[in-house]
């Protein structure tokens, strides 16, 4: 089987390439929804989370505050590294047993948006980079209610989308059209199916 990790910059459009790529007959997992179903009331990441962040974190229906564990983690790194370490190795051992379970696909894909931050880049036989412009990246964060100052802190918590670009086996720049990202798609995954 054939493994893919989709990476990439916020707001680029990573889940949006998941979908052309399930759409064209890849079975792909994608790892925020991992890290979701690994903070769940109950869960042991969830304990820890609320152990360590305490509970203004947790909403009214005693589930994490995603929201409100955002801002916290955005604005200060010391949180984001001890958040990252409590919910990465669970989604990572999630993913790799998902992985496990398609072994007789042709290929597989993972989108996981912080590949490289939480060192989970090897072991792929292709890594595809989406990428966009700063200007439409701010955007569309604008676009999901997030403050400019809020926006260019998520941004910066990443690894810059041009060193992903350069670490990845190719790249996809998504600025234009649906239509358009299809074909970068259509291109890259026969690429990769080919080699």
């Amino acid at each position: 089987m054939i493994r893919i990790a989709i990476t990439g910059g916020i707001a680029c459009g990573k889940s949006l390439v998941g979908e052309i790529f399930s759409a064209a007959g890849v079975p792909v997992c994608d790892a925020d929804d991992l890290a979701h179903s690994v903070m769940v009331s109950g869960t042991a990441v969830y304990n820890r989370i609320k152990e360590e962040f305490g509970d203004g974190v947790i909403a009214d229906d005693g589930e994490i505050d995603r929201q409100k564990l955002g801002k916290l983690v955005f604005a200060n790194e010391d949180a984001r590294l001890i958040l990252n370490g409590l919910v990465h190795p669970a989604v990572e051992e999630l993913f790799g047993s998902w992985l496990s379970e398609h072994d007789s696909d042709r290929a597989a894909a993972v989108v996981i948006p912080l590949l490289y931050e939480a060192g989970m880049e090897n072991g792929w036989d292709a890594i595809v980079c989406v990428a966009c412009s700063r200007d439409i990246e701010l955007q569309r964060l604008k676009d999901r209610n997030l403050t400019v100052s809020e926006a260019i802190g998520r941004i910066s918590a990443q690894l810059p989308v041009e060193t992903k670009m350069k670490r990845a086996d190719f790249v996809i720049f998504n600025d234009g059209t649906v239509s358009m990202l299809k074909k970068q798609v259509g291109k890259v995954l026969r690429h990769i199916l080919e080699r």
